[in-house]
């Protein structure tokens, strides 16, 4: 019955996302249904290559990984669409606050949308360096003769500053993603490079804690990313170049095994709190004609706990730069896979001090059981398609506007052109030749009219 339902789903109707990771490459194809909600119609998650900390090292491994997700998308959606939304990570991308200042000729005219976009537009010459690129430009209010707003439209005023965060990034670590992209087969629509921290909290963040204060801490694969929010308004973004993968590494490291049996036992048996592990021994096969490698639960949490906690405090000194550790009256959220460690929330609240939680999509964004997507390790992934889905209901909008246009435009054309010609007399002649005759003799006697009147 699923499969049915996916089939009958209109092609044209369907937008995707690229979740393109230093650890895993998450591809989603969906499209929403008559209450407005997105369903997933396909979706692939594989192991990604050619990805360090986020940004893309090798192009050609890395377009290859993403071709792959893409062709296992496709097969469960029936169709994949060739634009596409792609989120960006890395330590190469900042954010600058930058203001446009705006004086109106009509202060009495209200604010309008496209007034607001237009003004959007104009952020973008803010000064960057020349190896530097903008992605995102994030509205965070508007002073309006010295009155602060989030939501200016209707309102009016004389003088308008639009304060927004310009987020930018490396021309040369965006170019290589964008070739992955395209050497994939693909395109990024419009806007399609969307910051992972700000896709994360799109899926993650109630409005609630939003507006009262909250960072919100994506511990992913190769990078941590940090939003912070206060007032319903974006504050700051930062990025953090290790994630899970160090955790991993260490353990690599510290156990003298291999990085896959690591992972492995890192989410079979790790604890992020040494002191909650238990004392079973993992025992490890070993290279062929070797005994198998036996490993202390304990050790391993030990190792666990200690990367952990770097994690943790290098978000908060990232939050503390920013001016919030105090100013957070949402606490912290935490999301991601490498959040799903046992005993997380525990450590959290022992090393920060403030509330916290570890927190999953809350959007509603359903796949088959509806229970795929409530897994932290998939937030960044849900923000990137419900970014698809607004850009897409967007550009619907404009094509069907533009097509009721061009039916006017065609209507009132046929309209003139189907429209009877009139003749100037009821009995003009059918036969040319008699029609010819008469009007000759109607010029005649015109121009004796004519003579006589001049005299």
């Amino acid at each position: 019955m699923e499969q049915e339902v996916k089939q009958s789903v209109d092609a044209a109707k369907m937008f995707a996302a690229i979740d393109v990771g230093t650890t895993k490459i998450v591809a989603l194809v969906g499209y929403k249904n008559e209450n407005n909600e997105i369903v997933v119609c396909g979706m692939s998650n594989i192991p990604s290559s050619g990805i360090w900390s986020g940004e893309v090292s090798h192009v050609s491994s890395a377009a290859k990984s993403i071709q792959q997700a893409v062709e296992e998308a496709s097969k469960e959606a029936g169709f994949f669409p060739k634009k596409v939304v792609v989120g960006v990570a890395g330590r190469h991308v900042h954010a600058i606050r930058f203001s446009v200042p705006k004086t109106r000729e009509d202060a009495a005219a209200e604010i309008t949308q496209d007034e607001l976009e237009q003004l959007k537009k104009d952020a973008r010459n803010v000064a960057i360096g020349f190896d530097e690129e903008i992605i995102n430009v994030v509205p965070q209010s508007y002073v309006l003769d010295g009155a602060e707003f989030v939501d200016p439209i209707g309102m009016a005023c004389k003088h308008i500053d639009a304060n927004y965060q310009v987020v930018v990034g490396k021309i040369q670590a965006l170019m290589q993603l964008k070739q992955s992209v395209q050497m994939a087969g693909l395109e990024l629509v419009e806007g399609g490079l969307y910051l992972e921290p700000l896709a994360s909290a799109d899926a993650v963040l109630t409005p609630e804690e939003k507006n009262l204060g909250v960072a919100l801490i994506d511990i992913g694969g190769g990078t941590t990313d940090i939003a912070i929010f206060k007032d319903n308004v974006l504050k700051a973004t930062a990025v953090i170049p290790f994630g899970g993968n160090l955790i991993t590494l260490d353990i690599k490291k510290g156990c003298d095994i291999l990085e896959t049996d690591a992972e492995e036992i890192k989410k079979q048996y790790g604890e992020a709190i040494k002191a909650y592990a238990s004392n079973a021994i993992i025992s490890i096969e070993g290279v062929p004609g070797q005994a198998p490698k036996e490993i202390s639960v304990g050790h391993l949490s030990g190792i666990i706990q200690s990367r952990v906690e770097e994690i943790i405090d290098s978000a908060m000194f990232e939050i503390g730069q920013a001016g919030f550790v105090r100013n957070l009256g949402a606490g912290v959220v935490v999301t991601g896979g490498g959040s799903k460690l046992k005993n997380m929330s525990q450590l959290l609240s022992f090393k920060i001090g403030v509330s916290s939680k570890i927190s999953s999509p809350i959007r509603s964004v359903s796949y088959n059981d509806n229970t795929m997507f409530q897994d932290p390790m998939y937030s960044t992934s849900v923000g990137l398609l419900m970014k698809a889905a607004t850009i897409f209901d967007a550009e619907y909008k404009q094509m069907l506007a533009k097509q009721a246009e061009e039916a006017e435009k065609a209507k009132e054309t046929e309209s003139v052109q189907t429209e009877p010609e009139t003749n100037e007399t009821t009995d003009e002649p059918k036969h040319h030749l008699f029609g010819t005759l008469k009007n000759k003799m109607k010029n005649v006697v015109s121009g004796f009219f004519e003579v006589d009147s001049e005299y």
